[in-house]
């Protein structure tokens, strides 16, 4: 039985689905994209480490959806976000929450003050946003790291190459090591990608 630490991990490390892609980009600016990426969180409370398929639709700075998948195809948890409103459902416990988006966003789940915003915003190569956080670039322009000393918590960005990237987040009782593939960019997204209802049989929990 998955614990609830681990629920939030998958959440935390999710993607989009659906959408026609046409095309493959190097880094640059763009403003909507797809990355199917893979996971790996280790668990440090719990001692155990977890490996999951990520896949990542976005709108920067406008709207996020998040598939979050396990081993062997198994849908664990979808998330769909903008900077104010955020959802998601936690299928392996029938769950549905709905609510205004925030850094306690997930606080029902683990202590993690962190706007899920910034994760398509490292998806991006964005800053981290919120207080406390600080960045710095490389030597290339591009983002290379952002802390928050008081909660103590890092966003790395390495191993860059031709549009690839790995990123490690790390806090007091987690680490994940996220690595992003070239993102695909000139997606055709559905209409209703972006809208996340609860589903039948499902308890709904709203938040904030």
């Amino acid at each position: 039985m998955m614990t609830t630490i681990n629920y939030f991990l998958l959440i935390v490390l999710t993607a989009i689905v659906s959408g026609c892609v046409t095309k493959t980009v190097k880094q640059g600016a763009y403003q909507k994209a797809q990355w199917e990426t893979k996971a790996l969180i280790k668990d440090e409370k719990q001692n155990k480490t977890q490996s999951l398929n990520i896949d990542i639709y976005a709108i920067k700075n406008e709207r996020a959806r998040l598939e979050i998948s396990a081993m062997l195809g198994y849908q664990v948890a979808s998330l769909v976000m903008s900077p104010s409103e955020i959802s998601y459902v936690i299928y392996p416990q029938k769950t549905f929450f709905y609510g205004r988006n925030s850094e306690r966003a997930f606080s029902r789940m683990i202590d993690l003050p962190l706007h899920p915003m910034n994760l398509a915003n490292i998806a991006f190569d964005e800053p981290v946003r919120g207080p406390g956080w600080q960045c710095t670039l490389a030597t290339d322009g591009w983002i290379s790291q952002c802390d928050n000393l008081q909660r103590n918590l890092r966003v790395v960005w390495s191993n860059r190459n031709e549009g690839e990237k790995k990123v490690v987040i790390t806090g007091p009782q987690f680490e994940m090591q996220w690595q992003f593939p070239a993102p695909q960019t000139e997606v055709q997204f559905k209409n209703d990608l972006f809208t996340l209802r609860q589903p039948s049989g499902f308890k709904a929990i709203q938040i904030n």
